[in-house]
């Protein structure tokens, strides 16, 4: 099985799941009820022999807030993440782990259930390597089957089921006291009915694992010299390089007037940069790898571009940004219908696009607090919790920002990069210049070029890399034909 495009999971549609959870959620009642009645087991006695409140004390922490939060954390990650990111479950059976830990330590105070040391420190190895083997078979399924998933989990169930506790049940208990090893017993399988219900989900695309992010996958077999310089120029603006060059626009020219024959009005400069751009990345994918939490990840086949767009072609005119999400297939049609339809939504409504709203509501909050939020929202995203809806609405992520500066009649600009987010490219280009040369028979012939600039962050890729993937853009400006076929073969980056 190959865990880069096959998992395990849980659909909703899987009866196990519901079952799973619906284990679980009595798991949690079971031990809010014996707590809140006034249960014993886990607080701890003071010196006159009485019984400590439950607002006292760890083990009030250990025996409720502990396990409390591991079952409803698990419910909810398996209810929401099951199907393609199981690996969020390994959290709260973690938790779980530990809970376990903490009452085997307890029950250690009682000779008639652990009478030895190393029968205690057993105990809490197996806890550990419970959790272990749930997280291999859940992220990434670097163990391909699921049975010791379901045999760590299933046999201690029969094992304190049937060896501890029925055999005292039938002595006679009182059910009330019984219900903390109930809930253990619930949790147990809880969890066995989860891994044995596990199924092979697979897909075309890249299966998250732990360490990806909901805008791209980590790149995890990068040389160690990749890693260190990440922390050796921690921001985007100190790892910038900066790359002009020029095209002639002879053969643009003609492309673009053919495709407004063709019925694209409008169709122009900037929808070839962007289709030369996507099919780049088509090529190099590296390209569109970012930088996020001092760590390098890939967002593979989607390609967002961003840019700033004027609703009229006034000074005072207000802005907004578009972003517009590409496939590494599309050819120049594709990008001149895709911008088309971005840029004519924008226009034709006020200024109240998803972008403006956003940024409307930040700024209602007064200036100290709103500094605070940009740095919540730097701190939420470095780990990579910024969801992904609104990861979507930001202008700062993405795989490129294109500027178009010919329509100002100016030349390029060297454009920063924003240290917010983790566009790592920044394409700007001006207007047509006119250049009288030498021709082939030695006589002045003037020829039009555009200039065009790109910084970048020199840390996705090595320079060898970029030059090459700056060769077939500029290959792809020069011979404009080519894009209209879509690319035999989309390569992938590395895993």
């Amino acid at each position: 099985m190959d865990n880069r495009h096959t998992t395990f999971g849980l659909t909703r549609k899987n009866a196990g799941m519901w079952i799973s959870a619906g284990l679980m959620l009595l798991t949690v009642v079971c031990r809010i009820t014996y707590f809140a009645a006034g249960g014993a087991e886990g607080r701890a006695p003071w010196a006159n022999g009485s019984i400590a409140s439950p607002e006292n004390g760890w083990w009030f922490f250990f025996s409720v807030v502990l396990p409390v939060i591991a079952g409803l954390l698990f419910i909810l990650r398996l209810i929401v993440f099951g199907r393609d990111r199981l690996y969020k479950t390994g959290l709260p059976v973690f938790l779980g782990a530990a809970f376990f830990v903490t009452r085997i330590v307890w029950l250690y105070r009682y000779p008639e259930y652990i009478k030895s040391g190393w029968l205690l420190t057993l105990h809490i190895v197996l806890y550990f390597a419970a959790f272990l083997i749930w997280d291999l078979t859940a992220n990434g399924a670097r163990i391909k089957t699921k049975l010791p998933a379901f045999l760590v989990f299933a046999l201690p169930f029969l094992f304190h089921l049937c060896v501890l506790d029925i055999p005292r049940w039938a002595k006679g208990v009182k059910f009330f006291d019984e219900m903390p090893e109930i809930s253990v017993l619930l949790m147990m399988a809880s969890l066995a009915a989860a891994a044995i219900s596990l199924e092979r989900i697979s897909s075309e695309k890249f299966r998250p694992r732990r360490g990806d992010r909901p805008d791209g996958r980590l790149v995890r077999s990068l040389d160690p010299l990749n890693g260190v310089a990440i922390y050796i120029m921690p921001n985007r603006n100190g790892a910038a390089t900066y790359f002009h060059d020029s095209v002639e626009c002879t053969r643009l020219e003609e492309y673009i007037r053919a495709k407004r024959d063709e019925g694209m009005p409008g169709f122009g400069m900037l929808h070839m940069i962007a289709a030369a751009y996507v099919r780049v990345i088509s090529k190099h994918p590296a390209c569109n790898r970012f930088i996020s939490g001092q760590r390098i990840y890939s967002r593979d086949g989607e390609i967002e571009l961003a840019m700033t767009v004027k609703k009229e072609m006034k000074a005072d005119a207000p802005e907004t940004i578009i972003k517009v999400y590409f496939d590494p297939t599309d050819t120049p049609a594709d990008v001149y219908r895709k911008y088309t339809e971005q840029i004519a939504e924008v226009k034709q409504t006020p200024l109240d696009s998803s972008f403006d709203k956003l940024a409307g509501l930040i700024n209602i909050v007064p200036g100290v607090l709103k500094k605070f939020l940009v740095w919540v929202l730097k701190v939420v995203d470095y780990f990579g919790l910024l969801p992904r809806w609104l990861m979507k609405l930001s202008p700062f992520h993405g795989s490129v920002f294109v500027t178009a500066l010919g329509s100002l009649g100016i030349p390029p600009v060297y454009h920063h990069l924003y240290d917010f987010g983790n566009i790592p490219a920044f394409i700007a280009f001006g207007a047509r210049r006119t250049v009288t040369e030498t021709g082939d028979d030695g006589q002045p012939v003037k020829r039009k070029y555009i200039d065009f600039t790109v910084v970048t962050d020199e840390r996705i890729c090595d320079g060898f890399y970029y030059a090459s993937a700056f060769k077939s853009f500029r290959r792809f400006l020069n011979n404009p034909e080519k894009l209209d076929q879509p690319p035999e073969k989309v390569e992938e980056d590395v895993f």
